[in-house]
């Protein structure tokens, strides 16, 4: 049989091992948990460089894009205040047109209303004749077509109207080369020289815009 003396230096010895072995493991695990946390840091770090690297990127792409949109947005304003000279340019043209194409048609419209006056005022000074005298259905023929020629001429002045075209007065007036133009001179002693005598043909204003000149005859002291 052991000693109780050996048995106990034996036990001695085997809790002795039991300890260094346990503070071997603590020993070691410590240091893992150390080189954890190193490696742990180090990955940390790269993280956050390569996520601001990431950031820096995004925000030249930010900018980039920013200053592509307000590129395009420049570009768009131009073409936006490009297209709208270009209607206003067109809309402009085409109201000169309308303009030019009624002024025409109002000259047209003067032109007759000169030659219906000329005809009905024909009528009104002709005298009956010992013809039409003979020739009574004749005379109602020429009564009945001055009529219509008066009934047309008042059509032709109503439409005229409409237009806001409306005569002025030049008779009695001094010389306006603005609008009127002197087609012949007469002597008339009493009255000063420049001053309008008689129209040959009327003057018209639309609105406010000369259309046609009056022709007229001014007086000429001698």
């Amino acid at each position: 049989m052991i000693p109780v003396a050996e048995k106990a230096r034996l036990i001695e010895e085997f809790r002795a091992c039991l300890d260094d072995w346990a503070e071997g493991e603590n020993e070691s695990e410590s240091e893992n948990e150390d080189d954890n946390a190193v490696i742990d840091l180090s990955t940390l770090l790269a993280e956050m460089a390569a996520l601001k690297n990431e950031i820096r990127l995004e925000s030249r792409q930010f900018k980039s894009m920013l200053e592509e949109m307000r590129q395009f947005g420049e570009a768009l304003r131009e073409q936006n205040e490009r297209l709208n000279r270009d209607l206003e340019r067109v809309r402009e043209q085409a109201a000169a047109g309308k303009r030019q194409a009624e002024r025409g048609l109002l000259m047209g419209l003067l032109d007759l209303r000169d030659r219906l006056a000329a005809g009905v005022d024909a009528g009104d000074a002709r005298q009956p004749s010992f013809l039409a005298r003979l020739l009574p259905a004749e005379t109602r023929f020429a009564r009945s077509l001055a009529q219509g020629q008066s009934l047309t001429l008042r059509r032709v002045d109503e439409l005229l109207a409409e237009h806001q075209v409306h005569p002025f007065e030049a008779i009695g007036q001094m010389l306006d080369p603005h609008r009127m133009r002197a087609v012949g001179v007469e002597n008339a002693p009493d009255k000063p020289d420049g001053q309008v005598l008689r129209e040959v043909l009327r003057g018209y204003y639309q609105h406010d815009e000369l259309l046609r000149a009056a022709e007229v005859i001014v007086n000429k002291r001698i």
